[in-house]
């Protein structure tokens, strides 16, 4: 039988001072940077904060139960005429009224008119979020209290 040739192996010819090269281009660029300046620190007091914590809140965050109350200042009872009047909502947040008696809220447009004779301490608004959960009811009655006129009898210019 013959013996096959082999050949020794030859020593890695590899460019280590190339590697040396890059090597130290990194480091140099950690310590000392790019020469872009760094940026300023930030001020807590200029950091904008939402008025009611939840509001912009991201549809994966579920670590509240539910999504804050609407404003009570911004919303409108009419005891007369029984309408509510509601504000416009963000993104695709639609109204709700939840009467009382009944397990679930309806939709309300841009204005809702209560039935006649409807107790306005059991009736909730609230808003909800397609997919997401429903913010936190207030009652028709803290509306209309809201939204009072001042009615102090204080004397002026005595």
């Amino acid at each position: 039988m013959t013996v096959l040739r082999t050949t020794q192996q030859i020593a890695s010819r590899t460019n280590h001072s190339g590697f040396r090269g890059w090597r130290w281009a990194v480091l140099s660029l950690g310590l000392f940077g790019c020469g872009t300046p760094s940026l300023p620190p930030i001020d807590p007091a200029t950091v904008p904060i939402a008025t009611t914590p939840g509001v912009n809140d991201p549809a994966w965050l579920t670590s509240r139960e539910r999504l804050p109350a609407p404003s009570l200042d911004r919303l409108d009872y009419d005891p007369p005429t029984r309408t509510l009047a509601f504000f416009n909502l963000p993104g695709r947040d639609v109204w709700m009224i939840q009467l009382p008696g009944e397990e679930q809220g309806r939709l309300a447009g841009p204005s809702y008119q209560l039935p006649a004779g409807v107790d306005t301490s059991r009736t909730l608004v609230f808003y909800s979020r397609p997919g997401m959960k429903v913010s936190a009811p207030v009652t028709v009655a803290a509306i209309e209290a809201g939204r009072r006129p001042h009615t102090s009898t204080v004397a002026f210019g005595h």
